[in-house]
């Protein structure tokens, strides 16, 4: 950081030195230049510094040669006694020093003084409309001087600031990248860079990330292969078991399905944390999907299906994973609802809701923040029978979370109508 505002503030006094240069040779060459305000000016000094020189030869065509001159330069000359004016000590000490004073009238118009040589008497010079015509002209120039001092000025601050853009752009292009999932980035920074250090720092953390990405797949995977082969021999060794009775002989069943259920969401989940954002997606009927949910869950169990489509409404997603958080919440309410589910589909003008409701206990509010965590389950609170089997593992809702996360979407939950939870995946319209 130090060494940014060191190399910085350097720019920038380096740019001023050098513009303030610049700028100075460009007044000397333009503005002292023989334009024709300048020219009268200069003229004006001259014939002021020719003037004493002119009355000591007190030659006979002394009169008509001022006379002259005014007429050429079209600036009165007439010569007056210095009592008849009011000087400054300054200005006293210059004249009889044989040097030109210079002042001006009411209209801010110049006047030039010249003292004659031994004579108390001065010639006057004007008045003469220098201020008007050459301060005009200059007051433009040095507007126009200022406008490219700013210019240069900003161009030496972008020169420094481009590798700097193009450095941070790349930044968080690569942090866009990481957030969507494209993990495997590769950005080439200046070796001189400012921000070198926090470019390299961004890479090494996304490829720690790939690693424990695969790391973390190899374990399901291992876990997974490792669990399936005992569980194949105990279904096995079950199957060819005699001595239990059925009850038991269905406790052990139940106990293995579990397991193996238990894997498979465990896959599912390990998967949608790996899923690319380029995976496939088309357009979608929403109201047939639902109506096909709907179908399913009555070949499940018998409870009361209500379900509200309007039309068929296309939507650009992937299907398997809708599908699949629809399932989850689906199963998740007839898990849980004592005798009514409620499934329906809301469009407006900006974005599509799926709603899926049940009668259920519902769940507390100090816990919805909590439901949609790998693993985190409210059996408790949410069990239709002592007798039935167990809520899931707390994978469904994460999953249901993650597919929306994929899709841009959200998943809401809160107080149904009928009594139990309301689950709302809303899934912004895209134009």
């Amino acid at each position: 950081m130090n060494r940014l505002f060191i190399n910085l503030y350097l720019v920038i006094i380096i740019g001023l030195l050098s513009i303030n240069w610049l700028s100075e040779q460009l007044w000397l060459h333009f503005v002292d230049a023989e334009t024709p305000a300048n020219q009268q000016w200069h003229h004006l000094e001259k014939v002021a510094k020719f003037l004493p020189l002119l009355h000591q030869e007190k030659s006979q065509s002394t009169d008509s040669t001022i006379k002259l001159l005014s007429t050429a330069l079209e600036v009165p000359i007439v010569v007056a006694p210095m009592s008849d004016f009011s000087w400054l000590s300054e200005q006293e000490e210059k004249l009889l020093s044989g040097n030109i004073v210079l002042n001006y009238d009411e209209q801010d118009n110049v006047i030039l003084y010249v003292k004659i040589l031994d004579s108390p008497t001065v010639y006057q010079l004007g008045p003469f409309t220098r201020n008007n015509q050459l301060e005009t002209h200059n007051q433009h120039f040095k507007w126009i001087f200022l406008c490219i001092s700013y210019l240069l000025l900003a161009g030496v601050i972008a020169l420094w600031t481009r590798p700097l853009w193009r450095d941070l752009n790349q930044l968080t292009d690569m942090a866009g990248d990481i957030a969507n999932g494209k993990l495997d980035v590769d950005v080439s920074t200046n070796h001189h860079s400012p921000i070198k250090q926090i470019v390299i720092t961004f890479k090494d953390m996304a490829h720690r990330i790939i690693r424990l990405l695969s790391d973390q797949k190899q374990l399901v995977n291992a876990v997974s292969h490792e669990l399936r082969t005992p569980l194949s021999r105990l279904k096995f060794s079950l199957a060819m078991l005699e001595g239990a009775n059925e009850a038991q002989r269905k406790d052990m069943a139940q106990d293995v399905s579990e397991i193996e259920a238990l894997i498979d969401e465990m896959l599912s989940y390990a998967r949608l944390e790996n899923i690319n954002q380029d995976i496939k997606k088309s357009p979608v009927e929403l109201t047939a999907l639902i109506t096909h949910q709907v179908y399913k869950l009555h070949r499940l169990d018998d409870l009361q299906i209500k379900w509200q489509t309007p039309k068929p409404c296309y939507y650009h997603c992937n299907e398997h994973l809708l599908e699949r958080a629809l399932q989850n919440l689906s199963t998740n309410a007839l898990r849980y609802a004592k005798s009514t589910i409620e499934i329906s589909l809301l469009v407006s003008k900006h974005h599509i809701e799926i709603i899926v409701e049940d009668d259920g206990p519902g769940i507390v509010k100090e816990d919805r923040s909590k439901i949609f965590k790998p693993f985190f389950r409210l059996e408790s609170h949410r069990n239709r029978s002592e007798n039935q089997t167990k809520g899931g593992y707390g994978l469904g809702l994460a999953i249901v979370q993650r597919i929306c996360e994929w899709h841009k979407a959200s998943c809401t939950l809160s107080d149904s109508t009928l009594g139990g939870c309301k689950f709302v995946i809303t899934l912004p319209k895209v134009t």
